[in-house]
């Protein structure tokens, strides 16, 4: 491997021997110096990487740019020194780049003994200004960029390349010790307060027994930061220790910010992890590893013991089983709830019997109450026994509130759930879709009545009048399946439709004919004539051509005994097609009242003989 000095140039592996009586050139005093030079260049490119040592900070002076003094190492390790500040004006509106790089010219020219040469070399940091970046980076170290805009002027640290120590091999060893002269002590008060330190130190407190320390001083909110994957994820501030997304950066709901990982090599991983939104999760990683990017509802960890458990909240997202050899009470002064989370599955399950104790004022009657839904399920069928009746409904009062449901003691009728009659519930529960607010699920449903759909307590626009046959409702829309899509793609579409509207029992029929000699005869259905009433009845007609035939304007007769006869208006002897269709009124329903009063179709009133008064409070369960 061939080690350069600069610009390519191969390291100087000779140095002149001086000794008395010799004759000294100047190419052997210029060696002597290029020998020194390359090692101290060669010195600089290993402890310090390419870029700003120490100032050359870059403002803004009016119009122009200024460059403070300052050193920098450029790519061959040369030291490149501004020994004053620099003003320059930018060439015109755009952005520049502000570089700097070394520059060596010959100067001080003499004229000695015969012979005409510069003596000297003279070293110079050339700062300039540039539209483009540097076709040498390295070697032309980038400083910031200039903005210039109408002789407005602004300056970034865009691309600016800084240097820092490099050590290629071995390790720094610091002093030993517990004071600002051992370990590494950072520049005090870097934000111009007073008392500000920061340093890491290692020393012996007795014996073998030994303290690494990282402190950051005075503050409370001086924070020591542990950076990784681009964000802060470990904070020492306030006295405190935080975890998570800590440099600024918002974090979506369900994001797992923050998580300790346990290990446990051939054996188990586990983390304990807070989910934003949610809250503490402890789950098994043993598939793979502990991290922050797991799914909500992972496989929670097998094995978590505690000897005493007091929290506000407990949540099992994937179980949470409490097992003893003894009793489990639980306690609570405002009474204990069980709830399920919408959308969630699973069930409160008693294995054995479930013993309902008294209350306090009625300390031999204990019932069941349910604030919300309750449900009784299992493999056999289930009784409500008693010798009172079985009551659903409003138990605040004395009497049944409208629209609860009596179940009355009856015979017993295959099966059935006696309601006043017979309500043959036969369909599954699942049967009532998710997003319905509830209703009856049932294979027949009988009425006697009529049917209302609308607010609690009116009015009801959609109802179904069982005694007339009466559909009551502001429009007739009909959802059907979209031909051009796949029935089984989620994403298909519907259409919808609704149906035509008049002030009439009306009925219609279409359909194709075709003239012969201009003339032709259409029959209509065999039912027509005792179905329709001979008054309201009429026709419409559609010459259809093909390609470029001539057509002909048509009329109809009258509808009659079943038919109606078309010829052309002009008496041609046309033989093209037309389309036709027949409309005409009901004659088995009477007509149909147009205007009525809104009143007519309000809710009725219930029957006189109402459902039964029941005891106030809730029922006392009987066992069967």
């Amino acid at each position: 491997m061939t080690i350069n000095w600069k610009n390519n140039l191969p390291l100087p592996m000779a140095r002149p021997r001086y000794y008395d009586h010799q004759y000294l050139r100047a190419a052997d005093l210029a060696q002597a110096v290029d020998y020194l030079l390359s090692r101290q260049h060669l010195t600089a490119r290993l402890r310090h990487p390419v870029g700003v040592v120490s100032g050359l900070e870059l403002s803004v002076t009016g119009s122009d740019v200024t460059v403070a003094e300052g050193a920098a190492v450029d790519a061959d390790g040369q030291l490149v020194v501004l020994p004053g500040s620099r003003r320059m004006s930018p060439p015109g509106d755009g952005t520049f780049q502000v570089t700097l790089r070394y520059l060596e010219t010959l100067t001080d020219r003499r004229d000695e003994g015969g012979v005409a040469a510069e003596t000297r070399w003279t070293e110079e940091g050339r700062v300039e200004l540039t539209s483009s970046p540097p076709a040498d980076p390295g070697r032309t170290i980038v400083l910031g960029q200039v903005v210039s805009n109408r002789g407005v002027v602004t300056v970034q640290n865009t691309g600016r390349l800084v240097a820092g120590l490099r050590l290629p091999v071995g390790a720094i060893v610091p002093a030993v010790g517990n004071s600002p002269s051992a370990g590494i002590q950072f520049p005090a008060n870097p934000g111009g307060g007073v008392g500000d330190e920061a340093f890491i130190r290692y020393w012996a407190t007795a014996g073998e027994n030994t303290v690494l320390r990282i402190g950051n001083n005075d503050d409370p909110d001086d924070a020591i930061v542990f950076h990784q994957a681009g964000g802060d994820r470990l904070r020492i501030s306030q006295s405190m220790l935080h975890l998570g997304s800590l440099d600024g950066t918002f974090v979506q709901a369900d994001q797992v910010v923050a998580g300790l990982g346990f290990w446990g090599p051939n054996v188990q991983h586990a983390q304990l992890s807070f989910r934003a939104g949610r809250g503490f999760e402890l789950v098994d990683r043993s598939s793979d590893v502990p991290s922050l990017g797991y799914p909500l509802h992972s496989r929670p960890y097998a094995d978590l013991e505690v000897q005493e458990l007091r929290a506000a909240r407990v949540r099992g997202r994937g179980g949470l089983s409490l097992v003893s050899d003894g009793q489990v009470a639980l306690r609570a002064g405002a009474g204990l709830v069980v709830v399920k989370e919408s959308g969630a599955s699973g069930d409160l399950t008693v294995q054995g019997a479930l013993g309902v104790a008294g209350t306090v004022n009625l300390p031999d009657k204990g019932y069941l109450a349910g604030a919300g839904r309750l449900h009784l399920s299992g493999p056999e069928r289930l009784y409500l026994l008693n010798n009172a009746g079985v009551y659903i409904g409003y138990g605040g009062g004395s009497a049944p509130e409208a629209g609860c449901l009596w179940v009355e003691k009856r015979g017993h009728v295959g099966g059935d759930l006696q309601v006043n009659g017979r309500l043959g519930v036969k369909s599954s529960p699942n049967s009532i879709p998710d997003w319905s607010g509830g209703g009856i699920s049932t294979f027949d449903l009988f009425v006697s009545g009529a049917m209302y759909a609308g607010p609690v307590g009116g009015p009801y626009p959609i109802s179904l009048e069982a005694g007339t046959g009466k559909i009551v409702g502001r429009t007739k829309q009909f959802v059907i399946d979209h031909p051009l899509d796949d029935p089984a793609d989620p994403d298909r579409r519907l259409l919808v439709h609704a149906a035509l509207e008049g002030p009439e029992n009306g009925v219609y029929y279409r359909g194709e004919g075709r003239l012969v000699d201009g003339a032709a005869t259409v029959d209509l259905p065999g039912y027509f004539e005792a179905l329709t009433r001979l008054e309201g009845r009429t026709v419409q007609l559609t010459p259809v051509f093909e390609d470029d035939e001539p057509v002909s304007p048509l009329a109809a007769s009258r509808v009659a005994a079943g038919e109606f006869r078309v010829r052309t208006v002009d008496g041609s002897p046309a033989s093209h097609a037309f389309y036709w269709q027949v409309s005409a009124i009901r004659a088995d329903l009477e007509p149909l009242a147009v205007e009525v009063p809104a009143t007519r179709h309000a809710r009725r009133p219930a029957p006189a003989d109402a459902d039964p008064t029941p005891a106030a409070g809730p029922a006392t369960p009987t066992t069967a």
